[in-house]
C-alpha cells in the first residue's frame, strides 16, 4: 500500500519515468517509485509537469494537491471514478433512508466530541475544561438536531484560544494551520473516496447541491483533532505561518497510529477508515471503527 505523501515547496521539473516519479532541481534528479506515493502537495506555482504524468498519477491513484500564493490548498486533483463497480457503491449511498444517515451522523458527532475532548486533554493538561467539552458527547440527538457540535466547537475553541478567538477570523495565525492542514486530509479523503467507489457529493449530514465533498467534510470530522495538535504545538509561539509548519501539517499523513490493534501510518488509516464506511454502506461490516486521539503516536507529533 502507499504511504509517501510527497511535499514539493521549491521551482522543480516533475516527470516520470520507468514507473518512478523523478523531481529535478538544479541539474540534481531525486527519484521516488510511484507505487510509494500516495499525495503529492505541490506548494509553489512555478514547477513544471507534464500531460503524461497528471495521466499516470490518475491511473495509479496518486491524489495531487496544489496551492496558491498564500499557500493555501485551492485545488485537488484525482482519478475519475476508478473503481470498477462505482455504479454499485453510489446505488447504496442513495438508497438509505434519512434516519440512517442520521444515526451514523449521531456517531460521528460523538466520536468527534470526544476525540476534541483528548485533544485539548494533550495539548493543556485542563482536566476541568476537558470535562466541560466531554459533555457536550453526552445525550446526542439523531441528526445532531440540537447541534451539539457546533456548541461543544465553540467552547472547545474558547478553552483553548480564549473567547476572543473566531475560526473566521484571517489574522490569527492557527487558523492559517488548521486551514491548511484540514485541506490536507480533506483531500487525502477525497481520494479514499473515490478509490473505494464512493460518490462525494452524497453526504451523510452535509447535503449542499454547491459541494462536491459533501461525504469527505462528513467522515473527517473525527480526524479534525489530530490536526489541532499538530497545528497548536507547532504554532502557540510562533507569529508568521512558515514553511516549516506547513512541512509538519503534510507530515500528518506519515504519523504513525495505533488504528484496529494495528500500527500504521495516518494516511493508510483513513484508507481503512473510507473502507470501512464503503463496506458498511454497501452491508458488509456492521460497523466502524473511528480514529482515535489517544492512539496517535506520540513521538511522530512531538
Amino acid at each position: 500500500m502507499a504511504f509517501r505523501v510527497i511535499l514539493i515547496e521549491n521551482e522543480v521539473t516533475i516527470k516520470v519515468k520507468l514507473n518512478n516519479l523523478i523531481i529535478t532541481k538544479c541539474g540534481e534528479d531525486i527519484w521516488i517509485p510511484l507505487d510509494d506515493i500516495s499525495m503529492i502537495v505541490l506548494d509553489n506555482l512555478a514547477s513544471n509537469l507534464s500531460t503524461r504524468l497528471m495521466c499516470q498519477l490518475a491511473e495509479q491513484g496518486i491524489g495531487l494537491m496544489l496551492c496558491n500564493q498564500q499557500h493555501l490548498p485551492t485545488g485537488f486533483y484525482s482519478a475519475y471514478d476508478n473503481h470498477s463497480r462505482a455504479s454499485k457503491v453510489i446505488g447504496f449511498q442513495i438508497d438509505k433512508e434519512q434516519d440512517y444517515y442520521g444515526k451514523l451522523w449521531q456517531q460521528i458527532v460523538k466520536i468527534k466530541i470526544e476525540n476534541q475532548a483528548k485533544a485539548y486533554q494533550i495539548m493543556t493538561r485542563d482536566s476541568d475544561g476537558t470535562e466541560k467539552i466531554i459533555e457536550f458527547s453526552k445525550n446526542i440527538l439523531i441528526g445532531d438536531k440540537s447541534n451539539r457540535e457546533a456548541h461543544a466547537a465553540k467552547v472547545y475553541f474558547n478553552l483553548l484560544m480564549g473567547t476572543s478567538f473566531s475560526r473566521g477570523n484571517e489574522d490569527i495565525l492557527l487558523n492559517s494551520g488548521l486551514d491548511y492542514g484540514y485541506a490536507v486530509i480533506r483531500g487525502y479523503i477525497a481520494r479514499a473516496c473515490v478509490g473505494y467507489g464512493l460518490n462525494t457529493q452524497i453526504g451523510i449530514h452535509h447535503k449542499s447541491e454547491y459541494n462536491r465533498f459533501n461525504l469527505v467534510d462528513d467522515l473527517m470530522e473525527p480526524l479534525r483533532p489530530i490536526v489541532d495538535i499538530v497545528a497548536y504545538n507547532s504554532m502557540k509561539n510562533d507569529k508568521y505561518f512558515t514553511p516549516e509548519h506547513r512541512r509538519k501539517l503534510v507530515s500528518i499523513l506519515n504519523m504513525k497510529i495505533m488504528y484496529r490493534e494495528k500500527k500504521m501510518y495516518m494516511c493508510n488509516m483513513i484508507e481503512n477508515y473510507i473502507e470501512q464506511y464503503a463496506s458498511l454502506i454497501m452491508k458488509r461490516t456492521d460497523n466502524i471503527v473511528f480514529p482515535d486521539v489517544y492512539n496517535l503516536i506520540g513521538e511522530e507529533y512531538g
